[in-house]
């Protein structure tokens, strides 16, 4: 079976990469660059290169068009949400043989617009942070909002905004008074669009994974971040696998089954130190960049997605996997602690619990045991490790010219 893997200079395509390759699929993966991490792979039979999916949409579906046809793909692997946007648009041209392995447009759209999403969470009694819900810039301003307490996040409804003939990376913002929130909405360019302004959950961060069909969970995982990047929430770069929690279980349950979703899904959750509830904080409906913690922990959500859109369906939920393993990114953790010692030490003091740089640097230096995997580093598949670590001295010298 040939199989495209897309957006290969991501981790979660790398991970997809080994799974499916040791189960014994021709896989091929296209990228920005030939050279990314996962067309370094040794279960990489063939490589492409294929324009940014972000800032070439049409161009993108094209090329990926032109490989599934030249080089007979049976399934897709798109990687990223804007690969996923760009191909659903483009199903038509990818011939009716061919597998998309991601939900269509309209159950993306459903959980990927955050504003509509935490009005649904609202409504199934699902919990989330105090939240505002802003129309767009000129709806925060002609109101004169103002927030009772800070610091606050900012959350755009969508992380990918077209606007006019470019697209906006809308990520997440932090305003630390009202002065700092007045100062975004007058001057960024995604809060234009809809919005929302969120209090600040202090918690442990929990990812919910699951494979979903329609109105219940085939499989299961979860994890929390012990290290993100930006270290005050970002990108997880140390995690570890923990038991599931019921009550997200149960509101991940809620929220996909309104919308009928069909494959994997992540749900992220912070849980609040006040009063301990579990609250929603995004849902991603695609492979999450800690993918290769759960394969390394017992569930293969790669190989069980496969499956899924073959129309295989496991006969009963599979939710056994290894409590307690750890999951690192070298480059990740070296990236946080590069801010921390930046911004200096307390710009984690928000944080309770927060490690100290020395423990980070303990985090980065130690080898680790079989209770710790790496998702790049591999010793039966070195060249990937190889090529980010080129690629980041590379980045590094590039920032000093």
């Amino acid at each position: 079976m040939n199989v495209l893997v897309t957006d290969g200079e991501n981790r979660s395509a790398l991970a997809v990469t080994r799974s499916l390759g040791r189960r014994g699929c021709n896989v091929l993966v296209s990228g920005k660059e030939p050279g990314n991490i996962s067309a370094c792979s040794k279960y990489c039979r063939k490589a492409f290169k294929a324009p940014d999916p972000l800032n070439a949409g049409g161009n993108y579906s094209q090329a990926i068009t032109e490989i599934v046809s030249r080089e007979h793909i049976d399934v897709i692997f798109p990687m990223t949400e804007q690969s996923v946007y760009c191909l659903n648009k483009a199903r038509e041209h990818l011939g009716n043989h061919v597998i998309l392995a991601c939900a269509p447009s309209e159950k993306m759209e459903a959980v990927s617009n955050k504003y509509r999403l935490f009005r649904l969470a609202e409504k199934l009694g699902v919990a989330i942070p105090e939240t505002i819900y802003v129309t767009d810039a000129d709806d925060f301003l002609g109101k004169g909002t103002r927030m009772s307490a800070f610091p606050v996040v900012v959350k755009p409804a969508f992380s990918k905004i077209e606007d006019g003939e470019r697209i906006i990376s809308a990520g997440v913002m932090y305003a630390a008074n009202q002065g700092e929130l007045s100062r975004l909405y007058e001057t960024k360019p995604e809060l234009r669009y809809p919005s929302l302004i969120q209090e600040l959950i202090v918690g442990e961060g929990t990812g919910l994974f699951t494979l979903f069909d329609h109105d219940r969970h085939l499989a299961l995982f979860s994890h929390r971040r012990l290290l993100e990047k930006p270290p005050l929430g970002g990108v997880s770069v140390l995690s570890e696998s923990v038991s599931l929690d019921d009550e997200m279980v149960d509101a991940a349950g809620k929220l996909l089954s309104e919308v009928q979703w069909p494959g994997i899904a992540m749900v992220e959750f912070k849980r609040d130190i006040r009063d301990g509830r579990a609250k929603l904080m995004e849902i991603n409906g695609r492979f999450w960049g800690s993918l290769q913690l759960a394969v390394s922990s017992g569930v293969d959500f790669p190989a069980l997605c496969l499956d899924y859109h073959l129309g295989s369906k496991p006969a009963s939920l599979l939710s056994d996997f290894t409590v307690g393993h750890r999951l690192k990114w070298f480059y990740g953790i070296l990236d946080h602690l590069v801010i921390r010692l930046k911004n200096g030490d307390d710009s984690l003091n928000i944080l309770s619990g927060a490690p100290t740089c020395w423990q980070v640097v303990r985090e980065l230096v130690e080898i680790g045991d079989k209770s710790t995997s790496s998702d790049v580093y591999d010793t039966e598949d070195l060249q990937p490790f190889i090529s980010e670590t080129k690629a980041y001295i590379k980045n590094v010298i590039w920032k000093k010219q």
